[in-house]
């Protein structure tokens, strides 16, 4: 089926169609493109990437989804379950054996040394640094890279299928909050344009997945730690096996009252994995952990969500201690110095 076109807001047709050009001037004869998500693949960047081969008429043998780690969080293994969707481990080696790697929701930057070369990058993140990539559509003012396929879909005028449609409304649905964090226009217009088109069953299943018993009893136990500085709210969890777990604390806790300011943080692996909310009339979240965490690791994101990743080896250089106490205190202070200009306790409380 044809995407509808709301008249809500006018996209510029002419400007998707020479970027579609580019694009497939880009790909050219290439026998097959890997299509490249971030270590945990979210929504947007499952669903843009399953959006690209329908914008470049291809398949999956030829356009298979990459991701150097695995899916965690329910809702998104949900999503891969119900849309029939694979994504297969990533190496530098395997990517080496492709003539085109196209990067969706993602920077080159945030792959460093695992990543040789990218040929493609379409995102809605900051640009993180100059890249050379021969083709970059980043637009930063989209709340959702679904949305920049989404006019790629309609500048084509490809068949959209009911599967696409709902991966894609998903996608703007959950990197924007349902609308609420970060969106635009152009994310209204093709939210509006998708919906006719979605399965609204199968969304209702993604978006509320089984959670195992286990998850009540995390909280039970982490929840006591949790600690408040005049607007800020912390909580180190310590290690945890899921590394979703933590940005679904983050929002979680941004609910509690006279919040302005939430960083969770916990072990995965050998990293540290931070993730910063808030309500989004403050400073830029991705601005702060960029300034307190890129020298060290891996950091980013927009004014209302951020992440940081951080190797336990990188920590102990700066900090000295990967001891949870040590993690906590750390950020914390961190935390209150850039965003109040203090490290002495004004206020705090435990619930």
């Amino acid at each position: 089926m044809q995407l509808v076109n709301p008249s809500t807001y006018d996209v510029d047709h002419d400007a998707n169609l020479a970027r579609l050009e580019q694009l497939r001037a880009v790909v050219g004869g290439a026998d097959r493109v890997a299509l490249l998500l971030q270590d945990d693949p979210d929504p947007d960047g499952i669903a843009s990437a399953i959006a690209m081969r329908t914008v470049l008429g291809r398949n999956r043998s030829t356009t298979p989804l990459f991701a150097f780690g695995e899916t965690t969080r329910a809702e998104n293994l949900a999503m891969l379950r119900l849309l029939d969707v694979t994504i297969e481990p990533a190496s530098l080696e395997v990517l080496r054996n492709f003539p085109c790697v196209a990067l969706l929701d993602v920077q080159p930057q945030y792959f460093a040394e695992r990543l040789q070369h990218a040929h493609i990058v379409i995102d809605h993140h900051p640009r993180a640094a100059a890249n050379d990539a021969e083709y970059c559509d980043i637009r930063s003012q989209y709340g959702a890279t679904s949305t920049i396929l989404t006019e790629y879909l309609e500048a084509c005028e490809a068949d959209v299928s009911q599967r696409l449609a709902t991966a894609l409304l998903y996608g703007i649905k959950s990197d924007t909050l349902m609308l609420n964090r970060e969106t635009g226009p152009a994310d209204l217009r093709a939210f509006m344009s998708l919906y006719p088109l979605t399965n609204y069953n199968t969304l209702r299943r993604i978006e509320r997945p089984e959670l195992p018993l286990s998850f009540a009893e995390f909280l039970a136990r982490v929840l006591p730690r949790m600690r408040k500085q005049m607007g800020l709210l912390s909580l180190h969890v310590g290690a945890v096996e899921r590394e979703d777990i933590i940005p679904q604390l983050a929002d979680f806790c941004l609910q509690f009252e006279g919040t302005e300011w939430v960083v969770i943080s916990g072990k995965w692996h050998d990293s540290i994995v931070m993730s910063v909310r808030n309500p989004g009339y403050v400073r830029s979240a991705g601005d702060i952990v960029r300034k307190l965490f890129s020298t060290i690791g891996r950091a980013g994101g927009h004014r209302s969500m951020a992440k940081a990743i951080v190797p336990l080896r990188h920590w102990r250089r700066a900090f000295g201690s990967t001891r949870d106490s040590e993690v906590a205190r750390q950020v914390e202070a961190l935390f209150m110095e850039e965003l109040y200009g203090t490290q002495q306790e004004q206020a705090s409380a435990s619930a």
